[in-house]
């Protein structure tokens, strides 16, 4: 068998030094951020599914056993499991959907030119970049019935102290109320990039064929918005099913679990009773509703 050219010898080794260039180089560089990726995500994720067919308390120093579905029977027979997926599922409904209620009204309004209006849009979006527990402790202070801001114009008016945070239901309320302060401009931010960019041609022509301002809105407005609406709410159900650490610094859960939504219910487990086994299938759960919410709205907006 003859031996290649010289010539060919030589472009066939340059095309296999490029492709190793092209192909396997850039993996190369990328290696180091992978790995630290695996490390934050990829294995407490398969480690606490691992855990999650083991009993393991924490406190009591002995070793975790395999206890295959255990903890998710006892999860699905918990009272307690089945209060905070309702709680869950209330806090996000009633937070995510006014949210994006006052956020598309928000951007729409101020879809047009007036005095100073790039610092208004600069400044309701303010509450977006202030750390949740930050936002939580304000408000705490706010809710207080002896020194709080809002208490304090209620005895203005001449009615007696309300106790938000410690009436079942008004905590809850407040805990709600909260998260819309914060997170409605994210909605705004999300909508008004959207709007912004367009194209008048539309507009132009349903004003010119007499069409008033729902028909507009119903026909032209929200046909266009619906990709980044879906944006929208996916990454704020996301958000809405970690909250934490606003609720946490503002009622604990409490008062009893009247605000114990998931995220916390899995604190509870994990940290006050040491129960390391279920409360990571608890976690396996709110991965799931994460997952069931986020296929819902990308198959309704792509139809697939």
């Amino acid at each position: 068998m003859s031996k290649l050219p010289k010539k060919t010898r030589e472009t066939s080794l340059k095309k296999k030094s490029l492709w190793f260039k092209n192909k396997i180089t850039p993996y190369g560089f990328l290696s180091p951020a992978l790995l630290i990726l695996a490390g934050v995500l990829l294995f407490p994720l398969i480690y606490s599914f691992f855990l999650s067919f083991h009993e393991w308390n924490m406190a009591s120093g002995e070793a975790m056993k395999f206890s295959f579905l255990d903890n998710y029977i006892k999860l699905f027979k918990s009272e307690s499991f089945w209060h905070s997926i309702k709680l869950q599922l209330i806090f996000v409904g009633a937070s995510v959907s006014i949210e994006l209620i006052i956020g598309l009204a928000v951007a729409i309004f101020l879809n047009k030119d007036f005095f100073a209006d790039k610092l208004v849009r600069a400044l309701l979006l303010l509450p977006a970049f202030i750390l949740p527990v930050v936002s939580g402790l304000a408000f705490r202070f706010m809710y207080n019935p002896q020194y709080g801001a809002i208490n304090w114009f209620i005895k203005k008016l001449g009615f007696a102290p309300i106790p938000f945070l410690s009436h079942p239901k008004l905590a809850f309320l407040a805990i709600v109320i909260q998260d819309i302060w914060r997170m409605w401009p994210f909605m705004f931010m999300i909508l008004y990039a959207s709007i912004s960019t367009f194209p008048k041609a539309p507009y132009e022509a349903a004003k010119i064929s007499g069409a008033n301002r729902w028909q507009i809105f119903r026909y032209i407005t929200l046909p266009l918005l619906k990709p980044s609406i879906v944006i929208a709410v996916i990454l704020r159900v996301l958000n809405a099913l970690k909250a934490f650490s606003e609720i946490y610094v503002m009622t604990n859960g409490g008062p009893g679990n009247a605000t114990t939504i998931l995220s916390l219910f899995i604190y509870k487990n994990a940290f006050d009773f040491y129960d390391m086994g279920f409360s990571a299938g608890v976690s396996y759960i709110l991965v799931i509703i994460a997952l069931i919410f986020s296929v819902f709205l990308v198959k309704k907006q792509f139809d697939f």
